[in-house]
């Protein structure tokens, strides 16, 4: 196989993993939705380390656990942003909501809406 052909294969998963994140987030937003209407916080830290921990521990390789719980925080992170777009939840107590990890979400990075830093891409 050429790199050619690796490179189509990667593009392909890229487009299925966009169209599934997009899936995601639809899902998350019915979820704010709900939240919303129930008066309940956006963030529930205990759902998130029930997330992270349950992808961990069936994710076999070649990502190591750290990966996955990055991607993921991210993948999470990014649906609450998404829900308070939306106008969902009550904005200072979701920025100041700590994240599973204990730290709270960086809130330059959320107003902005871009978490990349230089170099990456």
């Amino acid at each position: 196989m050429k790199i050619d052909d690796w490179r189509r294969k990667i593009d392909a998963i890229d487009t299925a993993m966009l169209h599934l994140l997009n899936l995601r987030t639809e899902l998350a937003l019915e979820v704010g939705r709900f939240k919303n209407e129930e008066g309940v916080a956006l963030r529930v830290p205990e759902r998130e380390r029930e997330i992270l921990n349950r992808l961990k521990g069936i994710n076999p390789g070649p990502l190591d656990g750290e990966a996955v719980e990055k991607i993921y925080q991210l993948i999470l992170d990014q649906s609450v942003r998404a829900q308070q777009l939306q106008g969902l939840g009550i904005a200072s107590a979701k920025a100041a909501a700590p994240r599973p990890n204990g730290k709270a979400p960086d809130p330059k990075s959320a107003a902005r809406g871009n978490s990349r830093r230089p170099g990456r891409g």
